[in-house]
């Protein structure tokens, strides 16, 4: 017999934000070696038992965001396909980076609160 009331199994990981303060400006590369710049504001969806370990790790997370974007080309940037494509590939740059660091992969969406480029 379970020891785990019908309670205690509905009961799901209660949703937190951390908002990634202050905002980043990346540089990246344009069309034909053009260097452009992407301005965004980000925040990362993840559960609230694991908010701490995410702001614990900051340094690391920044890191990984600059880096990834840094990467990103025009077309990787441009339009909402693309800036979605961007979204899932940032999310999965920044728990790659936290789970080399913590065993952990805590990030459950990477959400772009205002995303230019230029």
């Amino acid at each position: 017999m379970s020891s785990i009331s019908y309670a205690e199994e509905d009961e799901k990981p209660i949703p937190a934000y951390v908002e990634l303060k202050p905002n980043f400006v990346v540089n990246h590369v344009g069309n034909e070696s053009q260097l452009k710049y992407i301005k965004t504001s980000i925040s990362i969806r993840t559960d609230e038992t694991k908010k701490e370990l995410i702001e614990a790790n900051m340094p690391l997370v920044r890191d990984a965001i600059v880096m990834f974007l840094s990467s990103r080309t025009t077309e990787q940037v441009t339009g909402a396909i693309a800036r979605e494509t961007t979204r899932a590939d940032a999310a999965i740059a920044v728990n790659t980076a936290l789970e080399e660091e913590t065993g952990t992969t805590p990030v459950q969406d990477i959400l772009f609160a205002s995303f230019v480029t230029q």
